[in-house]
Order: C-alpha cells, then sequence, then structure tokens
C-alpha cells in the first residue's frame, strides 16, 4: 500500500467513530419518505442512496478535516456490509431484531474504527473480525 493510500484510510479514534456513526444514523433517517406511497424497487433505491450522501454530508459538516474525514466516510461505507456480516451474527455482536433493526456490540463499532483496508479500499475482513475478538475481550475485562 503506498503511502498516500495509507494515509486516507487511516484509524480513526473509536469514540470519534462512536460520534461520526450517530450522526450519519441521524441524518440517514431524518426525512423519511411519506408513508402510504407505494413506490417502486427503483425509487426506494434512489432514496436510499441519497439518506446515504445526506450522512455523508452531515459527517462532513462535522468532521472537516480532509483526511479524518476521508477515513470515516469509508468506514460508514462498509458499515452496512458489516452489520449483515453473517460470522459476526453468529458471535453475537450483530443481533437483529423484530422490527427490523439491529443491535450491534460496542467491540465491532471499536474494531471498525481501526480496521485496515486494502488498496482497493476493501475492509480487510480477517484482520477486521481479529480486531472485533480483541475489543470484544479488552471491553470485557474493563467490566471486571
Amino acid at each position: 500500500m503506498t503511502a498516500k493510500a495509507t494515509e486516507k484510510i487511516a484509524p480513526i479514534d473509536a469514540e470519534r467513530f462512536h460520534r461520526a456513526l450517530g450522526i450519519y444514523q441521524s441524518a440517514v433517517t431524518d426525512q423519511k419518505s411519506s408513508p402510504g406511497e407505494s413506490s417502486s424497487q427503483g425509487q426506494k433505491q434512489e432514496a436510499d442512496g441519497a439518506a446515504g450522501i445526506r450522512g455523508i454530508l452531515a459527517v462532513k459538516k462535522e468532521f472537516p478535516d480532509a483526511k479524518e474525514f476521508q477515513s470515516l466516510s469509508l468506514r460508514l461505507q462498509r458499515f452496512s456490509e458489516v452489520i449483515g456480516d453473517k460470522k459476526l451474527a453468529k458471535w453475537g455482536m450483530v443481533a437483529y431484531t423484530k422490527n427490523g433493526g439491529f443491535e450491534i456490540h460496542d467491540a465491532v463499532i471499536n474494531a471498525l474504527a481501526k480496521a485496515p483496508f486494502r488498496k482497493s479500499g476493501v475492509l480487510d475482513k480477517p484482520a477486521f473480525h481479529t480486531l472485533v475478538k480483541a475489543e470484544y475481550s479488552k471491553l470485557e475485562a474493563e467490566k471486571e
């Protein structure tokens, strides 16, 4: 990986990533389309895309530093991939609720903040899973 790519995909402080994720989720869920109107699959995808853009722009407003924002946005773009990770669900790190929501363990968010990415911008899954286990152990040890 080049030095430039490494700079762009730098680890983020876990607390700042938690904050960015909250801002992102708040912006995405804001301004939902009006219920009762039936929409096609294409319109739903377009609305989801607009919501994602709105979320990223909200994060950019809160985190104006270009290097930090680049790392945050890349991690946020991979968030849906992470919550759909079957291995994390099997470990109990991601749980799905009856109303279509989900619960995610702090260890997953902390690990995503630190996880390495490949040159292509793809999350390094084996390293990420190792980090999740380490973060979980660390958080459990802090409870004792």
